[in-house]
């Protein structure tokens, strides 16, 4: 068993012993001895079913137990909340990124024009003169 999956093990149940974690999970000592102390990954069915007694995450329990990644997790959970997204809202906040990006690389674009040109009034493009410039 991980230490990951063992402190979270101990914080949900209070540090409770096996005897009293199978008492409430309905079960008995040597059932959860094994899929929760013995086996390496833990059983996730027995983690869920653990987690859901004690009024604690799943979800928490299966990545302490090295059986869910946070990117795992993460992954799921964008995928589902943008297929609650109506497509004209995507593709509306694409557009909007897209306008935001396109200004962002014209800003960069004139911070980088050479300094002997600058824009008047009208964004037109004007070249100042060098001193000196065209006196030959």
């Amino acid at each position: 068993m991980s230490q990951a999956f063992d402190a979270w093990k101990r914080t949900i149940t209070r540090g409770a012993s096996t005897r009293a974690i199978a008492e409430r999970l309905d079960s008995n000592g040597p059932r959860i001895k094994r899929h929760l102390e013995e086996s390496d990954p833990p059983v996730a069915d027995t983690v869920i079913e653990l987690a859901r007694a004690y009024g604690a995450n799943p979800v928490e329990g299966l990545i302490a137990a090295g059986l869910l990644t946070r990117s795992d997790v993460d992954h799921a959970a964008t995928k589902d909340a943008l297929s609650a997204v109506p497509m004209l809202q995507l593709l509306e906040e694409a557009a909007a990124r897209e306008r935001f990006a396109v200004e962002g690389r014209r800003r960069t674009e004139k911070d980088a024009e050479p300094p002997d040109e600058k824009e008047d009034t009208h964004g037109r493009r004007i070249k100042r003169r060098k001193i000196g410039e065209g006196m030959l």
